[in-house]
């Protein structure tokens, strides 16, 4: 059985003020044409179908002139849809029924019962080969899951877990023991690699929202995780727990990041082949200078580096970030920036003042691990919100400001919990 895994599409995104419907659209017309090459049996989208929780009719017209388009093409493929934190559960699964005489199954949220407990039998799904009946695998297709889905007696990533199992013993319970089980999620993994200083994936400070996927395979075939936006393996080597990233970078912070869909191939023995099929999206992402911050005269010339506009087409321009020194940042510079870019095939999102005093104070931050998630302070992310917002380092008194507040807000939670 072939199944194709892909996630975080954030339909209906604008990237810095600039609609994205065409990016979208290329990735569309790829991943169909494909579907058509590899003839899949199952194609499955973990979540954040949507940029956000009301999405524009042209948004929607784009999934859903996509879900009719594939359903054409390659009759007979189940389409397994799940919600991400960024999706209306509610409204992704509206049209669910109608949608499932097509092939397509869509779970936005996890219902219960009268007496509040999770319907987990509804989340399981069996799907069979194209062409032959006789491959067979069910699918465990949980949405992103919210507080009122899990036991609030323990920990996030305790009750996530304990959420699966229960999931994964019904699968068992009903399909039988031989069969393999795809189990697709929405969660920030323990040990996953993420872009912290552009926030994209609307992390939880602290960690709180991180679930350890250790064991989580132990009885399933493979892991199809979706909500970081770097395609990776999580959990070490031998797990079969995989991110398929997302198809477009989101932030300036994933613009190195490899792009594409995974595809794994699952043998009547049980054993996967597994294979990530690339994709480059239609726009690259350009930071001047790469690292840290240039002078005007650097950054001019390397705005004579990019291609002209009479070369490129309109709709592949690159999105341009300037990071320009704080000595040489004034209106005169700007201008000579904005003429020189006139005849270059470049959409500017931002031009962002760095202080160069004190060391620089350009903060160049990665996380690889949880510790330095749980060890951000409030400044930190004050001063990325602050750059990012304002297109410019917070001075010292702003910063001192700040800290005093921060102190203040501090012995104030101290008082009101004593």
């Amino acid at each position: 059985m072939k199944i194709l895994h892909t996630s975080d599409w954030h339909l209906g995104d604008n990237f810095h003020g600039f609609d994205r419907f065409s990016e979208h659209d290329d990735f569309l017309c790829w991943l169909k044409n494909l579907i058509v090459e590899e003839r899949p049996d199952v194609l499955v989208v973990c979540g954040d179908v949507f940029d956000n929780a009301n999405p524009s009719a042209r948004a929607e017209e784009q999934l859903y002139g996509f879900l009719a388009d594939a359903t054409r093409l390659h009759p007979g493929m189940r389409i397994i849809i799940t919600a991400g934190n960024h999706d209306s559960g509610r409204r992704l699964q509206a049209p669910a029924r109608l949608l499932r005489n097509q092939g397509v199954e869509i779970r936005g949220v996890v219902e219960h019962d009268e007496d509040g407990a999770p319907i987990i039998s509804d989340l399981i799904i069996p799907v069979f080969g194209v062409n032959n009946p006789d491959d067979k695998a069910v699918v465990l297709a949980v949405p992103y899951l919210r507080s009122t889905d899990l036991d609030v007696k323990k920990s996030h990533s305790a009750a996530v877990r304990e959420f699966f199992l229960n999931l994964t013993k019904q699968a068992r319970k009903l399909c039988g023991r031989q069969i393999p089980l795809i189990l697709m999620a929405h969660l920030y993994a323990a040990g996953a690699e993420v872009a912290l200083n552009e926030h994209s994936e609307r992390l939880v400070v602290g960690g709180e929202d991180c679930v350890d996927v250790d064991g989580l395979d132990n009885d399933v075939a493979y892991v199809a995780l979706g909500h970081i936006h770097k395609s990776q393996q999580v959990g070490g080597d031998e797990r079969m727990v995989f991110y398929s990233g997302s198809p477009i970078p989101m932030s300036f912070s994933e613009k190195n990041y490899h792009r594409g869909v995974n595809k794994l191939i699952i043998g009547k023995n049980g054993g996967i082949v597994f294979e990530q099929v690339e994709y480059v999206p239609m726009r690259r992402l350009v930071s001047l200078p790469e690292e840290g911050a240039a002078s005007l005269t650097e950054v001019l010339e390397g705005i004579k580096q990019l291609p002209s506009k009479q070369k490129e087409d309109a709709d592949r321009w690159c999105y341009l970030e300037i990071k320009l020194k704080d000595t040489d940042a004034n209106p005169a510079s700007q201008n000579e920036i904005l003429n020189a870019l006139t005849t270059r095939a470049a959409r500017l999102c931002r031009l962002i003042k760095v202080s160069t005093h004190k060391g620089e104070k350009e903060r160049k931050r990665k996380m690889e691990s949880l510790d330095q998630l749980r060890n951000i302070s409030p400044l930190d992310i004050a001063l990325d919100a602050y750059l990012q917002v304002m297109g410019e380092e917070m001075d010292d008194k702003l910063v001192e400001r700040f800290n005093i507040a921060a102190k203040e807000a501090v012995a104030l939670q101290d008082n009101m919990e004593n």
